[in-house]
């Protein structure tokens, strides 16, 4: 499965709003389980990856997320607003760049001269 910044945004948000186990609008519960347990392994929130040992997929069984860390916070700050968001993508873009974590975390710094560890 290909990685999806708009999908670990949109988890991220979730979990800053209180729901971080709830429903991700527009997208299967493979993706969302997929995205929510990278967001876990990028250190960007705490939780748990179960994963179903009897066969082999890349998708985990079941993923929990308690809530963000300090780096998910700064993370999710810099660009919780559509119009950050927009200006991030927009920049990457016309910069060339793919949308990362590494490449947002640059954009970041670039256009609002905010830190996002």
């Amino acid at each position: 499965m290909k990685r999806d910044m708009e999908l670990v945004r949109k988890v991220l948000l979730g979990i800053q709003d209180g729901n971080p186990n709830g429903p991700v609008d527009g997208y299967s519960e493979e993706a969302i389980k997929y995205h929510r347990a990278l967001v876990i392994e990028a250190s960007l929130a705490q939780g748990q990856v179960l994963n179903d040992n009897t066969i082999n997929s890349e998708i985990p069984a079941v993923v929990f997320l308690k809530k963000l860390t300090w780096e998910g916070h700064d993370f999710i700050d810099a660009i919780e607003s559509d119009a950050n968001w927009a200006k991030v993508k927009d920049y990457l873009k016309e910069t060339g760049k793919q949308l990362t974590l590494e490449t947002i975390k640059y954009a970041v710094k670039q256009l609002f001269g905010i830190v996002a560890t």
